[in-house]
């Protein structure tokens, strides 16, 4: 199977007060360290980002057609922009994802429109995988000003993923860096 991934790399950091792809972590940036991983398992690569220093790492920059919509308009954007129907999404902030858990996502495609995995925690829709099929249900969230993917994720054909077991072996496989401080 032929995988896209879409990094999301594009998100304000306000939070974090600065570029959070840019940051290092373990002496690379979090935007090299998610294209590290997911470069196996990808067939193309794609940075959803509209900052134009997310260029230099040698993969196309996509930016949001519709802006300031949040993740779903980095999503849509790219879903169009993919040679792929299955893409894998990784929200850069998540440092802690591991091949093993993009392993464990890509064997359950089946015939659903997303895969997302959840804890007891919730769901994490920025580390899933989304069919091309979903572009025109995103185009209709998108004009109607509905951002939420959990909205999104509850009309598509949705594989919920219970992910408990894969936390067990490593409890920080969700954790995102948002402030300076989860650095």
């Amino acid at each position: 199977m032929q995988i896209t991934t879409i990094i999301l790399a594009g998100g304000k950091s306000k939070r974090m007060g600065t570029d959070k792809a840019l940051l290092e972590l373990d002496g690379e940036t979090l935007l090299q360290r998610s294209i590290n991983l997911c470069k196996p398992f990808s067939s193309e690569l794609l940075i959803s980002s509209n900052h134009q220093s997310h260029t230099t790492f040698g993969y196309r920059v996509v930016e949001d057609e519709i802006k300031n919509c949040g993740p779903i308009g980095g999503i849509y954007s790219c879903l169009k922009q993919s040679s792929n129907d299955w893409n894998l999404v990784l929200s850069v902030d998540a440092a802690y994802v591991d091949s093993n858990f993009l392993e464990f996502l890509l064997s359950n495609t089946g015939d659903s429109d997303a895969v997302v995995p959840f804890t007891e925690k919730g769901a994490e829709p920025l580390i899933a995988l989304y069919n091309k099929s979903m572009c025109p249900t995103m185009e209709i969230k998108l004009k109607s000003g509905d951002y939420r993917m959990q909205n999104l994720l509850k009309e598509a054909n949705t594989n919920w993923l219970d992910a408990g077991k894969l936390l067990e072996k490593n409890n920080r496989l969700f954790t995102n860096l948002n402030r300076p401080e989860d650095l």
